[in-house]
This record gives structure tokens, sequence and C-alpha cells, in this order.
């Protein structure tokens, strides 16, 4: 059973990728997730980088507050806590 909630996402549409902005439901964090799918990506870790050259999916979690500020959420979003985690 998934326990993700979607927010907002796009289908692949020819070249352009899939992108999926989700909610973990039993997630404690003030985060959410946007999945990717289809894309090329050069990720800089701390300690060095790896270059993707093929496409893929990469995962980013975001705290809201960063997700917000870059337009990702509507305004008029909040996180779902109607549902109870016992």
């Amino acid at each position: 059973m998934s326990t993700k909630c979607t927010i907002r996402y796009q289908d692949k549409e020819g070249e352009l990728p899939a992108w999926h902005l989700y909610e973990e439901l039993f997630d404690d964090d003030d985060v959410v997730y946007l999945e990717l799918d289809g894309v090329q990506a050069d990720v800089v870790m701390i300690r060095g980088s790896l270059a993707v050259t093929t496409p893929g999916t990469v995962l980013i979690r975001l705290p809201t507050v960063t997700a917000r500020q870059l337009g990702l959420l509507p305004p008029e979003w909040s996180r779902d806590t109607s549902w109870s985690k016992n």
C-alpha cells in the first residue's frame, strides 16, 4: 500500500520528463518529495560528484518552506493532518 499523497504531477509529454510532487503520510518531518523521471542530472555531493549522462529518475526531499519558495506548492496547500497514525 502506498503512503504517497499527491500534491501535483505531470505525465511525460513527448521529450518532457514526468514529475510527481507528493508527501509521505507517515513522515513526521515537514517535507515534500519531488520525483523527476526522465532527466539527466549532475549530482554534487559534499565529498565529490556523480555525473549521470543517461536519463533516469531523481528524487529530491525538500522542506515545505523551500518548496513554497520555489513555487512548487500552491499558496493554499497545507499538510493533510486529518488522518491518524494509529
